[in-house]
């Protein structure tokens, strides 16, 4: 037993590293956000937590030595990070193993796209803040609003929409998340997110049974879409997966949708490979590249072996997932404004095919490059235009003085090969370093439901 409690403290305690607050970072390369390419690093300096200038009048800098084949990046930001897992129709925010992978695998900040249990989130959140755990940034969410929200109310009144803004804007909250939301509802939310300088996205349909279509909402003033694109292109006479699956990416009535999107200055979060993975799609992509079963329980692994086998939506996934690229493509080359998210929850009882997470950044990274999208811009969207979009580009995003220090460091340039940004063997953040492989090692085992949470019934 003490032997246990020993153990857990020394999971718990790895990857939290001794903080220096006069750093400086010499050799290797650094990503540069203008040109959307690597220059030599000369200096990169760290003063408090946050990138300075070099005019600081310090007598002791603790100087840091890359190699020539490292690679800096700015910290990623997944503005689709999902820490939910669900099992038995029930469903939690897991706060053990996933802010060490995201953390790990370079994501210094996460945008929870709708949170399952608000409270211990903002726990988990303090408990990082504080140096107890290593985790990300969280850049709450708050709960959702609409019907995927566990307490949400579909008879829920205006005033009370209003409330809920407002109490979680007040709690810090940096944007809201719409899902399973009426047209009426959904005004409300955008108006009051707004007067609080906030915000909002949504995860939207075709405006089938009382949905609400993207093109509706982005005259509504919603600022990011996921998922659809929308407009007249999804039918309302049927749900937006159903709809989605016979679109045609070279469709003309695309151009009106896609420019919509540019005139209202909308962002669009296509969570391309989600849906790849989904559909169980036989590309490089979507090979596992970190062993990723070592990070489960091994109730959990038992779980997911047993459902590892096309479902019917992992069939309509594989039909969607050519549709999604060409779409993304389109818009891209339009001029369309793109984000980047991963939304991977660990739903294991409606099980969305392998991948975690903060892993599965580097994944949706790579199908983005796959359909034309030059790695260099693919990695300005990842963090300066992910950064704009949250409205925190003042504090994160680029590499530059008074930002948050939060970068990450690889093998190799990912201009030559996107797949370089898996190779992830430093973290920092706020300043503070972190060893991937240590956080890595330190969440093995830990993610997904063990036997002893399980009622009886079901062992």
């Amino acid at each position: 037993m003490v032997k246990n409690i020993l153990l857990s403290l020394l999971l718990l305690l790895v990857g939290i590293p001794a903080f220096s607050q006069y750093q400086i970072i010499t050799g290797g390369w650094v990503y540069d956000t203008d040109t959307k390419s690597f220059k030599k690093n000369s200096a990169i300096y760290l003063v408090n937590g946050k990138f300075g200038t070099g005019s600081e009048k310090v007598m002791n800098w603790d100087v840091k030595k890359l190699s020539d084949d490292d690679y800096i990046l700015p910290g990623l930001i997944d503005l689709h990070a999902h820490y939910r897992v669900s099992f038995d129709g029930k469903a939690y925010d897991d706060t053990v193993a996933m802010p060490k992978i995201f953390l790990a695998n370079g994501v210094t900040s996460t945008f929870p796209a709708g949170e399952i249990e608000p409270e211990k989130m903002w726990d988990l959140q303090k408990k990082i803040d504080a140096g107890q755990i290593p985790g990300p940034r969280i850049l709450h969410s708050g709960p959702y609003f609409g019907t995927a929200a566990p307490d949400w109310n579909p008879e829920i009144s205006d005033s009370e929409i209003r409330q809920r803004v407002d109490y979680w804007a007040k709690r810090g909250a940096y944007g809201f998340k719409a899902k399973g939301i009426t047209s009426e509802q959904l005004k409300v939310l955008i108006d009051q997110a707004h007067k609080n300088d906030l915000t909002v996205t949504g995860h939207l349909n075709s405006g089938y049974r009382n949905s609400v279509n993207p093109q509706e909402a982005i005259q509504m003033g919603i600022d990011r879409v996921e998922h659809f694109l929308g407009g007249r292109l999804l039918a309302d006479s049927i749900d937006a997966y159903q709809s989605l699956k016979n679109l045609d990416p070279a469709d003309p009535l695309l151009d009106e949708i896609i420019q919509l999107y540019i005139d209202k200055g909308v962002y669009f979060d296509a969570t391309l490979a989600t849906y790849g993975a989904i559909g169980m799609i036989d590309s490089p992509i979507f090979f596992d590249f970190a062993i990723e079963n070592e990070y489960f329980t091994d109730f959990t692994k038992d779980i997911i072996k047993s459902k590892n086998t096309p479902s019917a939506f992992s069939e309509l996934c594989a039909l969607i997932y050519p549709v999604k690229q060409g779409t993304l493509k389109r818009y891209y080359e339009a001029g369309g404004l793109i984000t980047v998210g991963t939304d991977r929850p660990l739903l294991l009882d409606n099980y969305l095919g392998g991948g975690i997470g903060g892993f599965f950044i580097h994944r949706e990274l790579a199908a983005m490059v796959e359909i034309g999208i030059p790695p260099g811009e693919v990695i300005y969207l990842a963090t300066q235009q992910n950064a704009e979009a949250l409205g925190i580009a003042d504090k994160a995003g680029r590499i530059s003085p008074g930002k948050w220090a939060d970068m990450m460091i690889i093998r190799g340039n990912p201009i030559e090969d996107i797949n370089r940004t898996r190779s992830v063997h430093t973290v920092v953040k706020g300043g503070k370093f972190y060893s991937s492989h240590d956080l890595k090692n330190a969440a093995k085992g830990k993610l997904g439901p063990s036997v002893e949470e399980v009622p009886d019934e079901i062992q």
